[in-house]
């Protein structure tokens, strides 16, 4: 089910998608993603686990888009845009959009998890140093900014499309104090494709015993094989 949220001034995206609830059709236990025949887990998921050799981490997107449509540019656009100006605009409308979303599902996404987040981190760029872009839009999100914490940096092992692993990424230098044992962490990306960046994330977090509640994406991209469907680059 989606609702039409309007991100003003200008809308970010025609719509954005509520937390998944139990369907009668088939999806993904872990992305939501449709399936097909008595399967757990979709296609990306049930490799990346093989890789990971862990269960995922459930993971919830915001939308979905495709090539070029106006989530997809933004996307790219508030990290690529050539002028800081329009780097500093779409990553307002992503704000707007994370924050509209989080205010109409964020007791859905709790249930979802199956607990609270006490700590907001963010997955590390594979292509740019420093902190990761996505901590931007964070950090100016009230509902996660106050909790947000950089916990990974690139790690020892590539990570990419279909390709996950535990080594892919390290605890941060700096990162301030141990988190407590209780705590729980939600793992924030701005976008997927197949999902390994982001559980190799989570999984870095978990093989140090960090607990993560989820993982939250603001924009998906639509399967490659989608009739119809260009390849997505990212």
């Amino acid at each position: 089910m989606v609702h039409p949220v309007p991100v003003h001034p200008v809308p970010v995206h025609p719509v954005l998608r509520a937390v998944p609830t139990p369907a009668t059709a088939p999806a993904c236990c872990v992305c939501g993603v449709a399936t097909t025949g008595p399967f757990a887990l979709c296609f990306c998921c049930g490799v990346l686990v093989e890789q990971l050799r862990l269960p995922l981490t459930p993971m919830v997107s915001m939308a979905d888009y495709r090539l070029s449509d106006p989530l997809h540019r933004r996307l790219r656009g508030y990290k690529d845009a050539p002028a800081a100006d329009a780097r500093r605009a779409y990553r307002r409308e992503l704000v707007g959009l994370v924050g509209t979303w989080l205010t109409a599902n964020g007791q859905s996404l709790v249930a979802r998890f199956g607990t609270r987040w006490d700590v907001v981190t963010t997955v590390p760029s594979s292509r740019r140093p420093g902190p990761a872009p996505v901590g931007a839009i964070v950090e100016a999100v009230p509902a996660l900014a106050d909790r947000h914490r950089q916990l990974l940096v690139r790690g020892s092992r590539p990570t990419g499309h279909l390709l996950a692993d535990r080594l892919a990424f390290s605890p941060a230098p700096g990162a301030g104090p141990p988190l407590p044992r209780e705590a729980a962490v939600l793992v924030v990306d701005d976008s997927v494709v197949t999902g390994a960046r982001a559980q190799s994330a989570a999984a870095a977090l978990r093989i140090r015993g960090i607990r993560v509640a989820g993982i939250l994406v603001i924009g998906r991209a639509r399967a490659r094989n989608e009739p119809g469907q260009p390849k997505v680059a990212l």
